[in-house]
């Protein structure tokens, strides 16, 4: 239902979405549940590893098994406002057993779904319950999201596209809205009136102003194509000529898969180039001086609104080899542009056979029915190749079989890029018994880095109880140790790593500062003098860095800033995770 109401202004010290509440003028989304969704933030979850499904010690790749809306409420500590790249494949609500609700949930973040069914088409209330799905889940990842550069992209079919489109513009803001990407990936020959042959993936930003004016990416898998042909041929080809000749046969051959990039068949020694029509200033303002024809001697025609450049910088281009002229005068010049020089912007259209996505999985599995429709990885490698610097965190809160990943390791291995990924997936098949996170996500990632030889890995981590002061006291040592890596807050955007092979120190954070731990249970777990001497010759010797920290119950000697510092259980836990212990209101 779409009401008329004039829009609230947050008053919170810190960015907030762009909501309406409901007073005053102002076009806006309302549902019935609406006003619950803000409030609908889960307690945080205690993360158990469960190290038979990791690979490598890469603890910054992330691949959380459980419901996302309790995984990003245990995430938000650590990578709250430092994901720099959000895409989401969420269920399109097709009543095709693409979408379960648990109303239950939805009124208590923190309850099982054992109510929850698949949507049909036959319920009257369907448009209602992904709403009151979405909601809470988009509000987080927009909190989620960095403030300077992060960008969200939702892929979505026109079954909720015009909601999904109101429901963002309230949480980002319609002035945050970067643009809507048409996905060409079938073609239709089912009678009907408009044959269906795209989907559509919304953009919008943190902060539209924020992240530039413009996306321009060097990689194109067919200019990629063309500059390693160029390259091999230099070597071969005994004279300028032959090289030409092969070069030109080359681009004739392959003219289906290189598309538009074909018109670079021209080469010098400088690589594949094309002649643009670019010389002109595209307003009245041009430039007005004579350029000569090397050949003829007489004045050039020159474009109706005069040259683009100026003439130090037109001399320039001539010397360089930059200008191409026409037989004679009468023809305005050309510039040479190189295909080497060239930056492709994030087009509305991206046609990308969907098939690919299946044919992804084969190669990996063997088998093209490991899971039903998943994204192609050059479909989200695309998107990311355009948003995500090269050492940003990218999330998929509704990962699937893992395509994001396995985007990013392919996009990092291209560009050199450092660039991390957290998948969250709940994983449960139609029977609620299969847990594809194990048997599809993170098998395909395990299978990518093997098959692929990545230099690369991923902690699997899995949702366990709610995290309160009871649950801490009662851990052992090991699910502690875990537990603080995941809280501390030197792990802020990167983690820390886990280390087990010593008795004081648990982990190290990304700048190598270390972790220590005394444990014996809470009756018995007070840091003594004699532990600060111990943790301290451990970290000398693991060569990590000072002042360290290290958690107990108890200290009574002072901390020494320049050494240690002492973290109490479970005060400085439930600090670092944002949770309000009951006993204190």
């Amino acid at each position: 239902m779409v009401s008329s109401r004039k829009k609230k202004e947050s008053n919170a010290e810190s960015p907030s979405p762009k909501s309406s509440n409901g007073s005053g003028t102002g076009l806006f989304l309302h549902w019935e549940g609406k006003r619950l969704y803000r409030q609908l933030v889960p307690a945080p979850r205690i993360l158990e590893p469960m190290r038979q499904l990791s690979v490598g010690n890469d603890a910054e790749n992330l691949i959380v098994e459980g419901d996302n809306l309790q995984a990003l409420a245990s995430l938000k500590p650590r990578y709250g406002g430092q994901i720099g790249v959000i895409y989401i494949d969420p269920p399109y609500n097709t009543g095709k057993d693409d979408f379960r609700y648990s109303d239950k949930r939805f009124h208590d973040p923190d309850a099982d779904d054992n109510d929850a069914v698949y949507v049909t088409n036959e319920d009257g209330g369907r448009h209602t319950k992904w709403l009151n799905f979405m909601a809470p889940r988009l509000y987080m990842l927009w909190d989620m999201l960095n403030e300077q550069r992060g960008v969200i992209f939702v892929s979505i079919s026109d079954v909720e596209l015009f909601r999904l489109g109101m429901l963002l513009n309230e949480i980002f803001g319609e002035e945050n809205w970067v643009g809507t990407i048409a996905w060409k990936g079938t073609t239709s020959n089912h009678p009907t009136n408009i044959a269906l042959e795209h989907e559509y993936i919304l953009c919008y930003a943190k902060d539209k102003n924020a992240i530039g004016q413009s996306w321009k990416s060097p990689d194109h898998d067919a200019k990629q194509i063309i500059l390693d042909e160029y390259s091999r041929l230099k070597v071969s080809a005994r004279s300028a000529a032959a090289l030409a000749k092969a070069f030109k046969e080359f681009i004739k051959q392959q003219k289906d898969v290189l598309g538009d990039l074909a018109r670079y068949q021209h080469v010098d020694r400088n690589g594949p180039y094309v002649a643009r029509r670019n010389l002109d200033k595209p307003d009245i303002y041009g430039y007005k001086y004579d350029v000569y024809h090397p050949v003829t001697r007489e004045i050039c025609r020159r474009p109706y609104n005069g040259w683009r450049y100026p003439e130090d910088s037109m001399n320039k281009l001539i010397a360089e080899g930059r200008i191409l002229f026409g037989k004679d005068h009468t023809r305005i010049p050309q510039l040479k542009v190189y295909l080497a020089d060239v930056e492709f912007p994030l087009r509305s259209i991206i046609d990308v056979d969907a098939r690919k996505g299946s044919n992804d999985l084969e190669r990996l599995f063997g088998r093209r029915d490991k899971f039903a429709n998943p994204k192609p990885v050059e479909l989200i490698q695309t998107l990311l190749s355009y948003t995500s610097n090269r050492d940003c965190i990218v999330l998929d809160a509704f990962a699937g079989s893992g395509t994001t990943g396995e985007a990013v390791l392919r996009l990092n291995r291209r560009d050199g890029g450092s660039r991390r990924f957290i998948l969250i997936e709940e994983g449960r098949g139609k029977n609620g018994s299969d847990r594809f996170t194990r048997s599809v996500t993170a098998k395909r990632m395990s299978l990518a880095i093997k098959k692929d030889g990545y230099d690369s890995g991923f902690a699997f981590l899995k949702t366990g109880r709610k995290l309160d002061r009871s649950a801490i006291v009662t851990l052992e040592r090991d699910a502690l140790a875990n537990l603080i890596c995941q809280a501390d807050e030197t792990g802020r955007g990167r983690g820390v790593a886990r280390l087990t092979n010593f008795k004081y120190i648990i982990g190290r954070s990304a700048k190598g500062e270390a972790i220590c731990l005394v444990w014996n249970g809470p009756e018995n777990s007070e840091v003594s003098p004699l532990d600060l001497r111990s943790a301290a010759a451990e970290v000398t010797k693991a060569g990590l860095k000072r002042p360290f920290r290290i958690y107990g119950t108890f200290c009574r000697v002072a901390d020494v800033a320049t050494s240690w510092k002492f973290c109490q259980i479970p005060d400085e836990i439930l600090a670092q995770m944002h949770v309000v212990d009951d006993a204190e209101g």
